[in-house]
């Protein structure tokens, strides 16, 4: 594959803090950038998740285990669903190394913008907390 020069690359950027139960706040960074490949018939998610700031209170908010998800929608607005783009990592280990991951997809014709969040999983249940959504208009 090789990249297209019709579509420029996108950058993005989600900050997302949690606060603990005695005031400590964890903030987590998602930066990178989205392109589209091979005349538009493939997307390409380059990016890493990272804690900008509080780093020593992960285990106060429950040292939740993070991951970064990504969902496209079509020009008709239907959604194709979300779906996991990167490893999970518990926050002490963000505390010691960034989170990189690259994430290449389908592009269909009808494909319009993606949209990407955090998500964070909490407990042996596995509760869920979302972070902001940041959508991005790749095709007019």
């Amino acid at each position: 594959m090789t990249q297209s020069l019709e579509v420029p690359t996108k950058e993005f950027c989600v900050e997302w803090t949690m606060d603990g139960h005695e005031g400590g706040r964890v903030r987590f960074t998602l930066s990178g950038q989205v392109s589209l490949l091979d005349g538009k018939r493939f997307y390409k998610v380059d990016g890493v998740l990272y804690i900008s700031e509080g780093s020593t209170y992960c285990r106060e908010i429950g040292n939740p285990r993070l991951y970064v998800r990504r969902n496209g929608v079509e020009a008709s607005g239907r959604q194709w669903g979300w779906e996991t783009i990167s490893s999970r990592k518990t926050a002490n280990r963000l505390c010691t190394m960034d989170g990189y991951f690259v994430r290449t997809g389908y592009w269909a014709p009808a494909d319009r913008s993606i949209q990407l969040s955090i998500v964070a999983e909490h407990g042996f249940n596995r509760r869920k907390s979302y972070s902001p959504t940041t959508a991005l208009r790749l095709v007019d």
